[in-house]
């Protein structure tokens, strides 16, 4: 009897530390923002007029992040339309003069949530796709729950017009300490093609992700 309740109590522990595990950043989320000139998010995610060869771009931030110690980026659009700039993409941001967006901007400098030494990995890069793994490299974790997680750069291609429209799909991984991942959704970012921006609550925005 006293074999049997041992078992059951180890397999009760473990319940409760694999469902602890998965709970590593529940209540985790991301929006995309495209105000590059000011700092934090911000809460756009169009742009308009924008024509041939033209540099559009967002900054994906991270919600509600308890921990992390790394993540994956993923891109996903149309590649007659547009491709996708590693040069000009990065998990930081610097202060650097730029057109972008229909408009010559200051970027504004941002570092990284995660904090410490962060090193990267690619995963998937074709025509209209495009994936990326980034991990802190030894100690370290975030600098809050807020922060930016990544700066991502595309241009429009040469026979790409106003009148034309792009979406690019967004999609982010967070991975804590102990290798749990948790999918945290996808978010689009739109070029030529209005989309009413709405506040949204933590429900409305979660219940979006049906990975929760």
């Amino acid at each position: 009897m006293k074999k049997i309740s041992a078992v059951f109590c180890i397999i009760i522990l473990s319940v409760f530390f694999a469902a602890s595990a998965f709970a590593a950043n529940e209540n985790a989320y991301f929006m995309i923002d495209t105000n590059l000139a000011t700092a934090g998010y911000q809460g756009i995610d169009d742009v308009m007029d924008i024509g041939a060869k033209a540099k559009v771009g967002f900054a994906l931030y991270a919600m509600n992040w308890q921990n992390a110690k790394g993540f994956t980026v993923k891109f996903e659009w149309d590649g007659t339309k547009a491709e996708y700039r590693s040069g000009d993409s990065s998990a930081e941001i610097v202060d650097d003069d730029e057109t972008i967006n229909g408009a010559e901007i200051t970027y504004a400098e941002e570092n990284n949530i995660l904090s410490g030494d962060i090193g990267s990995l690619p995963v998937e890069s074709s025509d209209g796709l495009y994936s990326e793994a980034f991990f802190l490299k030894g100690a370290g974790n975030i600098s809050g729950p807020e922060g930016l997680v990544f700066l991502a750069v595309f241009r429009t291609l040469d026979a790409f017009k106003t009148s034309d429209a792009l979406t690019i799909k967004a999609s982010l991984t967070v991975a804590d300490e102990n290798g749990n991942e948790r999918f945290l959704g996808t978010r689009y970012f739109h070029v030529n093609m209005s989309v009413g921006v709405e506040e949204k609550t933590w429900g409305e925005v979660k219940s979006q992700y049906k990975d929760f």
